[in-house]
Parts: C-alpha cells; sequence; structure tokens
C-alpha cells in the first residue's frame, strides 16, 4: 500500500493533486467533534477544543500525500487537525491531572494509533467542565448597554404616546414626533415626499440594493460553512473547483455597487440641491452638512450593534465553537470599538474582525468624505466635472496598480479559498491593504460621482439616452456582461504574471461598476420596461431602506447558526440554502424594528437638534 501512495505522489507532482474518495479518507480527520451538550451534561463532563500540527518522517509516503494535497489552493491545511473532545469520556485511559494536558496527550496517542503521526499542538482554544463559569460575566459595560436600549425604547414610548395624542390640527412639538413609531413607519413606507420626477425614476436602485444585500448574505453564509467544523470538508474542496464557484470567489466586488450608489446619490442630491440656491450654488461650506448628515444617519445604529456585539451576544447561546467564534468577536469589538465609532476599524488591528462587514461602512464614510468635496467642488459646471473626474479615475486605477505591483497585492479573486476563508483573510495584504482600504474602492467612487454628473448633464442638455443606438447597445450587453465578467475569474485565477495580477487588482472593480453604472443608467431612463418592471416594485423600497440595519445584523446570525451546532456540520448546497435563507429572514425581522426604533427616528431627531 505505501508503494502505491509513493506512486501516486510521484505521479502527481507536476500537477493538481485530485483525490478519489477512498483515498481521501485515509487521512486523517480534518475535523473531529464530540458531542458537547451530551459532555457538559454529565457532572464530571469536561470538554476542549484545540488544533494540531501533524509530524511525521520526511519519507511518510501518506503523509507526503497529504501535504501535497494541502499545498493547493482549492484544499484546506489537512496537515493541521481540528479536535473538540469530551475528555471525560474519550480520554479516560490517560493519566493526567491537567486538563490541558491530558486533552493534548489524548489527541497525540489517537492519531498515532490510528495514522502512525505525531501531533503537536498548534492553539488550545479552551478547556472547561460542567462546573466551570462563564467566560465572561455580566459587567458593567452589559448593564450600560441594557440603559441605553431602555432610554431609546422610552424615547419611542413617549413620542407615539404623544403623537397618538396631540391635536391634529396643531403643529406638532419637532423633537417629540421624531421618536414617533407612525411618523417612522411613514418615512419607511412613503415613496419620496419632494415629488420630483427625476428622483423617482431612481425606483429601480432599490431592487439592485436589495438583490446586492441578499446576494452579500450568500457570500457570508458561505465564508460561515468555511469556518465551522465540517463533516465533510471535501464539498467545500471540491466546490471551490467547479467554474460556477467564481460566482463566489469573484462575486463578492458586487459590494463596489454599494460604493458608487453612495457617490452617485450624494453627488445627484447635491447637484439638484444646487437649483433652488442658484445665486450661492454649491460651496465647500456645505461640507460640515453632508458629513453630519452622513454620520447622524451611520452612527447611532452603528454604536448600537458594536455595543451589542460587545456586551450581550456572548451571553444568548452556548455551543463547542461559541467561544473561538462569538465570544473572541466580541472581545474584538471590546479592544476596538472607539475605531469602530471613528471608523477606522479597517488601518487598526485589521485582522482582529468586529463585525467583518463593517470594514464596508468605514471605507464608505472615508470615500464619502472625499466625493462631498468634489461633488461640492465641481458641481458648478457638470460638464467640466465628468472630464476631471475620469483623469482623477484614471490616476487612481494607475496608483492601484503601482501599489498591487509593489506590494504583491492581489485582488480578492486570489484570496477566496477554503483556507483563507476560514480564518477570515486573517494576515493577508491584500485583504487588508487592498480590499479593505479607501483607495481599493476609490475608482468605484469615482464612478459613481461620474454617473450622478454625466445624468445631469444630460438632464440639462436633454439628451435622451434611450434614443441613442451606441447606448442603446451598451446597455443590452451590461446585464449579461455582469455575470461574464465575475465568471472571467475562472480563467484569470491561474495566470501567475505579477504585472497581470497586478493589473487586474487595480481593473477589476472600475470595470464591473462602469458596467454596473451603464445598466443603471438604462434602468433610470426606462430603456427596458421589463427590468424597469422589476427593479421598481413597491415591495423592494423598504427592504431598500432598511439597508444598513441588515448589513449590520446578518453577520450575527450567519456565525450564531454556525457557533451553536453541537456537532460537525455536514455542507452541501441545501444545508447551505438552508443557512442562507433563515439568515435573511431573521435578519429583516429583525432589521425593521431596528430601522423604526434606532435608525430613523435617532437621524431626524439629530437633524431637528441641530438644524
Amino acid at each position: 500500500m505505501g508503494v502505491l501512495w509513493f506512486l501516486f505522489v510521484i505521479l502527481a507532482a507536476g500537477k493538481a493533486l485530485e483525490l478519489t474518495n477512498e483515498q481521501y479518507h485515509q487521512m486523517p480527520q480534518l475535523f473531529q467533534l464530540d458531542d458537547y451538550e451530551k459532555c457538559l451534561a454529565n457532572q464530571r463532563g469536561a470538554f476542549c477544543l484545540g488544533s494540531f500540527d501533524l509530524v511525521a518522517p520526511p519519507d511518510n509516503h501518506l503523509f507526503n500525500v497529504i501535504q501535497k494535497f494541502s499545498e493547493e489552493h482549492y484544499s484546506f491545511n489537512h496537515t493541521r487537525i481540528h479536535r473538540g473532545y469530551c475528555v471525560s469520556s474519550r480520554c479516560s485511559d490517560v493519566d493526567e491531572v491537567s486538563l490541558n494536558r491530558k486533552f493534548v496527550k489524548c489527541v497525540k496517542n489517537i492519531t498515532q494509533k490510528h495514522y502512525g503521526f505525531d501531533a503537536k499542538l498548534s492553539s488550545l482554544n479552551y478547556c472547561k467542565t460542567s462546573k466551570t463559569p462563564p467566560s465572561r460575566p455580566i459587567d458593567s459595560l452589559d448593564v450600560a448597554f441594557i440603559y441605553f436600549c431602555g432610554i431609546i425604547l422610552l424615547m419611542n414610548v413617549i413620542g407615539t404616546i404623544y403623537d397618538f395624542a396631540r391635536n391634529p390640527d396643531h403643529k406638532p412639538n419637532r423633537y417629540l414626533i421624531t421618536w414617533s413609531l407612525a411618523e417612522s413607519w411613514k418615512r419607511l413606507t412613503n415613496p419620496y415626499e419632494n415629488g420630483d420626477p427625476r428622483l423617482t425614476s431612481f425606483s429601480p436602485i432599490h431592487g439592485m440594493k436589495v438583490i446586492s444585500l441578499i446576494l452579500v448574505m450568500l457570500a457570508h453564509s458561505i465564508i460561515a460553512f468555511h469556518m465551522s467544523y465540517l463533516q465533510n470538508p471535501q464539498f467545500l474542496e471540491y466546490a471551490s473547483r467547479h467554474p460556477l464557484s467564481t460566482l463566489l470567489h469573484n462575486g463578492s466586488i458586487i459590494v463596489q455597487t454599494f460604493i458608487m450608489l453612495s457617490s452617485f446619490l450624494l453627488a445627484y442630491n447635491l447637484l439638484i440641491s444646487g437649483e433652488k440656491d442658484p445665486k450661492n450654488g454649491l460651496n465647500l461650506r456645505l461640507l460640515p452638512r453632508v458629513i453630519f448628515n452622513r454620520v447622524a444617519r451611520i452612527t447611532p445604529l452603528n454604536v448600537f450593534m458594536v455595543g451589542l456585539t460587545a456586551t450581550w451576544w456572548r451571553h444568548m447561546s452556548d455551543g463547542p465553537l461559541w467561544i473561538p467564534f462569538v465570544e473572541e468577536e466580541c472581545a474584538h469589538c471590546r479592544d476596538k470599538w472607539w475605531a469602530q465609532f471613528l471608523y477606522i476599524n479597517n488601518f487598526i488591528e485589521p485582522d482582529k474582525k468586529c463585525l467583518i462587514q463593517t470594514w464596508f461602512l468605514a471605507v464608505d464614510m472615508q470615500l464619502y468624505v472625499l466625493a462631498g468635496f468634489l461633488a461640492l467642488t465641481l458641481g458648478r459646471s457638470p460638464r467640466r466635472g465628468v472630464k476631471v473626474l475620469s483623469c482623477l479615475l484614471v490616476c487612481a486605477i494607475l496608483a492601484n496598480f503601482v501599489i498591487a505591483y509593489n506590494w504583491n497585492l492581489k485582488a480578492i479573486l486570489f484570496l477566496t479559498y477554503p483556507e483563507l476563508m476560514r480564518h477570515q483573510y486573517a494576515g493577508q495584504p491584500s485583504f487588508n491593504l487592498m480590499y479593505m482600504a479607501p483607495w481599493g474602492s476609490l475608482p468605484s467612487s469615482l464612478i459613481g460621482l461620474i454617473a450622478a454628473f454625466l445624468l445631469y448633464y444630460w438632464q440639462q442638455v436633454n439628451f435622451k439616452p434611450e434614443e441613442s443606438l451606441i447606448f442603446r447597445i451598451l446597455y443590452r450587453c451590461s446585464v449579461p456582461s455582469i455575470f461574464i465578467w465575475i465568471l472571467s475569474g475562472y480563467f484569470i485565477k491561474n495566470i501567475s504574471s505579477p504585472i497581470f495580477i497586478a493589473a487586474y487588482a487595480a481593473l477589476d472593480r472600475p470595470m464591473f461598476c462602469l458596467i454596473i453604472v451603464v445598466a443603471m443608467l438604462g434602468f433610470i431612463n426606462k430603456i427596458d420596461s421589463l427590468w424597469w418592471q422589476f427593479l421598481s416594485w413597491n415591495g423592494w423600497r423598504p427592504l431598500s431602506r432598511m439597508s444598513l440595519p441588515i448589513l449590520l445584523v446578518h453577520w450575527s446570525y450567519n456565525l450564531t447558526q454556525i457557533a451553536v451546532r453541537t456537532n460537525l456540520t455536514r455542507s452541501s448546497i441545501f444545508e447551505i440554502g438552508g443557512h442562507w435563507f433563515l439568515t435573511i429572514v431573521m435578519t429583516y425581522v429583525t432589521s425593521l424594528p431596528l430601522h423604526l426604533l434606532i435608525e430613523l427616528p435617532m437621524l431626524q431627531f439629530f437633524k431637528v437638534l441641530f438644524s
């Protein structure tokens, strides 16, 4: 048998190593997890969780195969095994007083007995018994958060009672009315208040935002499965090799849609508001107000979610993976809460993830300030603004190419592999210095500004895109081009040329956003009635307006579902789909009260307070 393994390694040495199911299961099981609840239900129950590196002599043929297979991008690292043992039952024959040492020796003995390998402790997540107290008891910060929530709820109760009790013929108190739940519901469900037909034509943007967020939740569900203790990791490993998996590997660029839309809507609304005061027009004196409106909208809910994560989330449940997943993230939020509130968390200890998706809020806020500055500076002449912004776009792309080439940074397409996803890309310079960096998303922001200036200019000169043959052709090609661009990553990710990788890192996001912009401008101008009717459905509007709480909440459900499982997680299309569906349902159910009770009333209250 050893000779067969040796020949197999030799034949596979120069190409990707693919194993049959029989050969795959001859390797040590990557994950083992005993029944957590059953273990700790016993009064003498003890449970330990940790990771171990396999060690074997150089001439061990099986170990050579494991190393070769683990070197493949699409494989987990099988030289590091992960064990969660009920030490009190599985390791009862090990004579050690210390629970930690007993667990380590037990794993060594089992691995040596079944495979002839040694197992060296890599990391010990925890050891606990049925009598072990909570690792993080309720403290003053937990209590303070309860008071914070109580004040918000009380203000909503007072404002709602006042709204129903007041005389409708009299002008309401402008402070109390902002906390009325009825008023918040009207803001959520009503169409645009000013009735401007130019803004009404933006209805398809609601559908774009909702669909994009649903796809983001799918991507995060798949990442959560990669982080879990899997019964069948080969499913994700083999699925990663399938061409359609590129929709995940390269599909994360869909987040750039929100960066583009943020700048687009900001610039276009500023251009319209400049019409109301032609004498003063747009000037930099408006920049503080622009920034304030953005901070007032995002910060209250951001503070709430970071506070909830740092305090009560860790007390909500338990499971074998609860400590390394949930409690560790809670600790990160406690350590860097100030960076989250200042929107610089993408720069401060980026490997310590506190709500991984909030890198977007930081980048969006940083680029929003820049977009506001550029829109106010160039808004007096939209035509000239398009030219200046186009030059800045070229410069930003060239700068990203230089950064990527000199620092050996790659696009996210080259990072979405099982082992890297399992660790949430920790220690990856490309993720920290390109994907989460503002300069990486700067071209998308500039494209949003260009689109706003261009659309406004077209309307000023009465140019109708739907009458342009060239634009109609571009529009018809745009929607299929979205999928073609993403799927093209399947052929690109095997290219190793440093210049090409750097060029792709610089061009990937801008090209995607340009395609999205063409499609969006076509939707807005009603070139295609089918897409217009679908994306302009009234049901998208309230869901789109809840985008912020949906963005902030969904990852907690992604992670919680994995952390509470007391046995190995089976991965399949149906399991991942069920995880995704439950995440969507619970996220929207939770986001509604957060939007009505926190986001909307506090935004209106701050606007009135500082108006």
